[in-house]
């Protein structure tokens, strides 16, 4: 029995007559390109770049976007709406705490600071974009005040360097101080051992979100 081929020979021929539409196009563009003084400006269009390559190849090409950690667009809401109620109150230095805490007589940075630190740029990149902000480093109550002090300096240091670095925050945005012993009342000496995120206001005090 003889197998008979019911495609309709319109449909064979729309391949062809696609492909003919895109040479003829590249054929005219490589004649304009011969003829023209500014040679080197004359350039393909991408649709037709597109018809030869493939329309699902110039999708390939574009990058998609990075996903959102949920944990960080959770604590960078969290950590914005304190700046913002702070700043409304009137505080005259804002300021959030990083869930950043450190083992004793360390400034090595935990893991569980990633989100919080990711999240601490996003605010200072999205939200807050022409205002400076102070790292401050703190530390619990055992050894010198002079060791104390070098340590939370340390601490501050690296959160800054995280921030910069690996998150892309401009230098200049930032600065970072220690400053010692937390005195803060009935803390215990892990919580003491912490970093805030402070907002720096400028001369006319004046520190906006948006």
């Amino acid at each position: 029995m003889t197998r008979t081929d019911e495609t309709d020979p319109h449909e064979r021929r729309l391949p062809l007559r696609g492909w003919t539409l895109a040479l003829a196009a590249i054929g005219a563009w490589l004649l304009l390109l011969a003829n023209s003084a500014d040679a080197q400006e004359v350039q393909v269009p991408e649709f037709v770049l597109a018809q030869v390559v493939g329309t699902g190849a110039s999708r390939e090409a574009a990058p998609s976007p990075a996903p959102v950690d949920p944990t960080v667009a959770l604590v960078a809401m969290e950590m914005r709406q304190r700046f913002e109620d702070q700043i409304v109150a009137g505080v005259s230095r804002p300021s959030v705490e990083l869930e950043v805490h450190f083992d004793f007589d360390s400034d090595a940075l935990h893991e569980a600071a990633t989100p919080d630190i990711e999240a601490a740029a996003s605010v200072l990149v999205d939200h807050f974009p022409g205002t400076r902000f102070r790292v401050a480093g703190y530390t619990d109550a055992a050894g010198s005040a002079e060791y104390n002090l070098d340590l939370s300096e340390r601490r501050a240091r690296a959160v800054y360097q995280e921030l910069v670095e690996i998150h892309g925050v401009p230098a200049e945005r930032l600065e970072s101080r220690g400053f010692g012993e937390d005195e803060a009342e009935g803390a215990t000496a892990a919580q003491r051992r912490r970093v805030e995120l402070q907002i720096l206001r400028d001369g006319g005090g004046r520190a906006e979100a948006r």
